[in-house]
């Protein structure tokens, strides 16, 4: 069987779907045993491959641009997308859509959240447009719809009034590469970092799903806290209000802010956190909470969309109530038992989420539709 895989997110995105193939990609390479896999992108740019060499095997189309191919699949549903792909038993189009693909090989999707249904003020229009305008022939066409929490698969099941064998739910868990780190390193990261106050965390893009108007309101309100925010997470879509949010705060000089970092650093920075903070509207699963439980980082979270069924007992969740955040975070900063209680049962609801599970049983969807 040979198996392709888009990898065009892992060039064009660091967070989100990119993340999420870059973790991917090599461990179902390692699971490939006598069968296939190619990775496939567009590089006209050339600028370069996703994934050092011996990783997986990669075929890029460097003739055409990519972005020309994508708008013309946008508005006229046309070239073929096996013109330019490998040829392939299944092919894996792990960022929400199916561009046009004849009849025969079979096709595997991930839709990650359904944002487009429910919070669809949170997405850019463009995107929005886009999304909506491909998500019904994309359910019809995939073979198997792959989600990454329960939550996802039951909405888009009822949405698209779908059997619920089409879709298959693989967790994911902590990033392989985010390894443990003890205090003396952590420690000497966030001095790198000019970080050395006690400070509250949020990891996230910069963007309306995350509510980061709310995260102000909240960390405004914590005048018995004498340290900082940090916001670790790149600018995304419509940041100005979030921007001028921010430089209206009373404390918007105890609001630090840091972009993109390594795993050490952020692997630093979850093990020093007082706690994570992580208000989103809506998660398709939210990976943050999990990689700060991992790390030993007290998670209190919002209850939009997966997060109930992710976080479970390992962290607080709570309804977007200002009043419940700051009393919980009050708690959890004044009380060293309840701090502890919280960290143990992080470090348990963590330990049920595996990578390499979600990569094996990615493997047995590719068998199960390829035959």
């Amino acid at each position: 069987m040979i198996v392709s895989l888009q990898l065009q997110a892992a060039i064009a995105q660091r967070a989100g779907v990119g993340r999420y193939v870059h973790t991917l990609a090599p461990l179902l390479s390692e699971l490939r045993g006598d069968d296939t896999l190619l990775g496939f992108y567009f590089d006209f740019r050339r600028k370069g491959t996703p994934f050092p060499p011996g990783v997986i095997e990669e075929r890029a189309v460097r003739f055409v641009p990519g972005a020309l191919v994508q708008q013309a699949w946008k508005r006229i549903g046309f070239p073929p997308y096996t013109w330019f792909a490998p040829k392939a038993d299944v092919h894996h189009f792990p960022n929400f859509v199916i561009p046009p693909l004849p009849k025969g090989p079979k096709a595997v999707v991930n839709i990650h959240d359904a944002s487009f249904l429910r919070f669809p003020e949170t997405l850019e229009p463009k995107n929005l447009a886009y999304l909506r305008s491909r998500m019904d022939y994309t359910v019809k066409r995939a073979d198997k719809i792959l989600t990454i929490s329960d939550t996802i698969a039951d909405e888009l099941r009822e949405a698209y009034h779908l059997p619920a064998d089409k879709l298959r739910t693989t967790l994911l868990g902590p990033p392989p590469s985010l390894a443990d780190i003890d205090d003396a390193e952590a420690t000497a990261v966030l001095r790198d970092l000019g970080l050395d106050r006690p400070f509250l965390l949020h990891v996230g893009t910069l963007e309306p799903r995350k509510n980061h108007a709310f995260l102000f309101k909240v960390f405004e309100q914590l005048d018995q806290f004498d340290g900082d925010l940090v916001l670790c997470g790149m600018e995304g879509w419509h940041v100005g209000p979030i921007l001028a949010a921010l430089a209206q705060n009373k404390r918007r000089d105890q609001i630090r802010r840091v972009h993109y970092l390594s795993d050490t650093q952020l692997a630093a920075l979850y093990r020093k956190a007082e706690a994570l903070l992580f208000p989103s509207l809506y998660e398709g699963y939210g990976l943050p909470p999990v990689e700060a439980m991992r790390q030993g980082c007290p998670v209190i979270s919002s209850d939009g969309g997966s997060l109930p069924e992710v976080v479970g007992k390992g962290g607080k969740v709570l309804p977007l109530e200002l009043d419940a955040w700051v009393e919980a975070i009050h708690a959890l900063l004044s009380d060293e038992t309840q701090r502890a209680k919280l960290v143990e049962a992080g470090y348990k609801r963590a330990a049920k989420f595996s990578w390499k599970k979600c990569a094996e049983e990615t493997w047995e969807v590719y068998r199960e539709v390829g035959g």
